[in-house]
């Protein structure tokens, strides 16, 4: 390297380099300028040479290609080969910016390649992912995630991930992943922290700065780029005050609820039914197969699993609950279930707001899902054990797991204590 490149500002040196004619017109700018960071003449020279070199190397990529479709790909092939040598990929400006040793190390091993230079000394530059590429980067990443949803669970999975990717956007920019930093992320906390006040929940603004750093997170790992998400995530969190939905109360849902529905068809009217006295959620009524209904068996019973293509909320959902009172009549009804491939969503959304129009919500946090809030109250009024309300409710249960758990006749004795009378709804 001719020394001319390296001046002296003040008391520190910097590489100064005009852009040569020939590549003008692909660079457009007048020089490159560098600060070199050290006020010693030598330890400048050294830093100006591995600068030299990768601008070289830049320039003349430029030339032999008028874009970058594959620069993402050169620069994981350079991370890994960093990494076969003991080394961590760093920018050329990274690699000049390091101690003294480090650089002779780098210099000292046998660059007989491009490319081990390129790995070595930072000429692969930084990966040019964006924000924006990370959803569709991410669905590949975490196939194991969708595997056995069905398409509408896939769509409410992926819909809360790109809204808030859409949100982080809107905030920041659209930057390339090695750009965001620490204050972006405080920015969406704060710009989140404005929409709270205005009567959002602490919850919601909690799952999108959650599903920015999962999909941020798993997409710089498979990319070997270098960005610790658990350091600029931490401590962005909002206390959440949980607020359950209130349940009915028993005698309500026995003489005015269930006595009340005759303004929509019989298998919505049904629904409601299986749900009163099986406590499931709306998503797993809807999502019984045919053979998860067993009305022949000695004690009635549905089945909740999971199956190809369609999966649970939680591993502990899956469980099989006696049929009793209103939901046996339901079933009877509909013995090959109602609709498994139905929306769960837009039926609770509609049932909502007939529960609304006739004046059959107490309050307008009680909604269809508070039925299961009001099957699990009835199972502690009547002193029910906890292993057993886990077990019907499909919550996980505290401590190891042992046995096969509770047996239908069990969890039917509970339940035939609970039971609606339907003789006269």
């Amino acid at each position: 390297m001719s020394s001319n490149h390296v001046y002296k500002r003040g008391n520190k040196y910097v590489y100064r380099r005009r852009v040569p004619t020939y590549v003008q017109h692909l660079d457009k700018r007048k020089e490159v300028k560098i600060s070199l960071k050290t006020d010693d003449y030598k330890e400048a020279t050294l830093r100006a040479v591995i600068y030299d070199q990768q601008i070289e190397d830049f320039w003349k990529s430029l030339v032999h290609s008028d874009h970058q479709a594959n620069f993402d790909e050169k620069y994981q092939a350079a991370v890994k080969l960093a990494q076969s040598y003991g080394f961590a990929y760093k920018t050329t400006e990274q690699v000049a910016s390091s101690s003294l040793e480090e650089i002779v190390k780098r210099l000292s091993t046998d660059l007989d390649h491009k490319t081990k230079a390129e790995a070595l000394l930072g000429g692969a530059g930084q990966s040019t992912l964006r924000i924006s590429d990370c959803s569709e980067l991410f669905w590949d990443l975490v196939p194991e995630r969708i595997k056995d949803k069905n398409e509408h669970q896939i769509r409410k999975w992926k819909n809360p991930r790109k809204a808030a990717m859409t949100n982080f956007i809107e905030v920041i920019g659209d930057k390339t992943l090695n750009e965001v930093s620490r204050g972006d992320i405080l920015s969406f906390r704060s710009w989140w922290a404005e929409r709270l006040k205005n009567g959002l929940s602490a919850n919601t603004a909690n799952k999108q700065m959650h599903f920015v750093k999962d999909i941020i997170h798993t997409v710089t790992l498979n990319n070997e780029i270098d960005l610790d998400a658990d350091a600029l995530f931490v401590k962005t969190n909002f206390r959440d005050e949980k607020r359950s939905r209130p349940p009915f109360e028993a005698s309500y849902v026995q003489y005015k609820l269930l006595t009340s529905l005759d303004g929509l068809s019989e298998k919505e009217r049904m629904v409601i039914w299986a749900i009163a006295d099986t406590g499931a959620r709306v998503a797993e009524i809807f999502g019984l197969a045919a053979d998860d209904i067993r009305l022949e068996a000695d004690i009635p019973f549905i089945w909740i699993r999971p199956r190809d293509g369609y999966s649970l909320k939680t591993k502990t959902s899956q469980r099989q609950i006696p049929l009793v009172g209103s939901s046996l009549v339901a079933f009877k009804a509909f013995p090959n279930g109602f609709n498994n491939s139905g929306n769960p969503d837009s039926f609770s959304t509609y049932i909502n707001k007939f529960l609304a129009k006739e004046g059959l919500r107490p309050t307008p946090q009680h909604t269809i899902y508070s039925l299961r809030h009001t099957f699990k109250d009835r199972l502690r009024d009547i002193e029910a054990p906890e292993e057993i309300i886990d077990s019907l409710m499909g919550h996980k249960k505290s401590g190891p797991k042992y046995g096969r758990g509770h047996r239908l006749e069990t969890k039917l004795k509970w339940m035939q204590r609970i039971a609606y009378d339907t003789k006269n709804s």
